[in-house]
């Protein structure tokens, strides 16, 4: 995952698009404003991305400090991620078995690696967030390195599974990050990704989020991503999640809202325990891709 920001339309902490990240096209439309940012869609491809952007300094900062990916939410919202990831490993497991290697960019308290590890695959991550990378060292003894996809030093075609589950929104340049992990999966491995639907009314209303979400995907435009960086689709569909609703308050998810309502949900969550559910909203998209081969 890279952080790093061309330093050409760059003022004030905030890096401006020039052309669109995925298919270079030069205008833009109005699509929505939030937390002081426009977000703008692509007159051409669709791709919805905030504009002006945090540059990668605001970034960096913005998942080292709490303001975003707090693992005290991933530790409350876990029996749900859990879940969550047994179906997601249910769905690999109809392509690609274990044994095999597994990484996972982005994994915050290691949750999945964790699901992975007692599916019987090999697992190692990279993950941004210092605190929830040592906790993944600390606590669970998995091999997960601090900081971003571009340092970490994997070789290529060495990962037989990439995930990157809820990461793909928050990367500046996914068209480049996408070519990177391109070149770290075996000629017979696979990529899983999920990442909110930006056409839907869920996912417009509950993703919106633009110090941490830069691009929001629909169907085509996740496509054509995958497409044009060197892979072949075998699934792309709607999913929808787990979720513990007894366990929001640290969720930054329509502003912090759940915030406010922490001693409800701590209350609720005392009396009734975990309570997962799955809302049939098509919140997210879910895609599986193979590298496409070269010719």
């Amino acid at each position: 995952m890279r952080l790093r920001d061309e330093p050409s339309g760059q003022v004030g902490g905030l890096v401006a698009l020039t052309e669109c990240e995925l298919c270079g096209a030069n205008a833009f439309r109005p699509f929505a404003r939030g937390q002081g940012l426009r977000v703008t869609r692509c007159a051409a491809c669709g791709l919805v991305s905030v504009n002006p952007r945090p540059d990668a300094n605001a970034l960096h900062d913005e998942y080292n400090s709490g303001g975003s990916s707090r693992i005290q939410y991933y530790l409350d919202v876990e029996a749900a991620d859990r879940r969550t990831a047994l179906e997601v490993f249910e769905l690999v497991h109809r392509f690609r078995r274990p044994p095999g290697r597994v990484l996972d960019i982005g994994p915050n308290i290691g949750t999945f690696l964790d699901v992975a590890r007692t599916l019987g695959w090999e697992t190692q991550g990279i993950e941004l967030n210092a605190t929830a990378a040592t906790f993944c060292q600390s606590e669970r003894h998995l091999d997960v390195k601090i900081g971003v996809l571009e340092d970490a030093g994997f070789e290529p075609g060495t990962k037989d599974l990439v995930l990157m589950c809820d990461v793909l929104e928050h990367l500046p340049n996914p068209k480049r990050s996408m070519r990177e992990v391109r070149d770290l999966i075996s000629p017979d491995g696979l990529l899983l990704i999920s990442t909110p639907n930006v056409e839907t009314l869920a996912g417009r209303v509950l993703q919106m989020k633009p110090r941490e979400h830069l691009h929001l995907f629909s169907p085509s435009t996740l496509r054509k991503l995958l497409e044009t960086t060197g892979f072949e689709v075998a699934h792309l569909g709607p999913y929808d999640r787990y979720h513990n609703i007894t366990a929001m308050s640290h969720s930054t998810t329509l502003g912090g809202v759940f915030g406010v309502l922490g001693p409800v949900f701590r209350l609720a969550r005392r009396t009734l325990g975990d309570v997962v559910v799955r809302l049939p909203i098509r919140e997210n998209l879910i895609a599986l891709a193979r590298p496409a081969r070269r010719t």
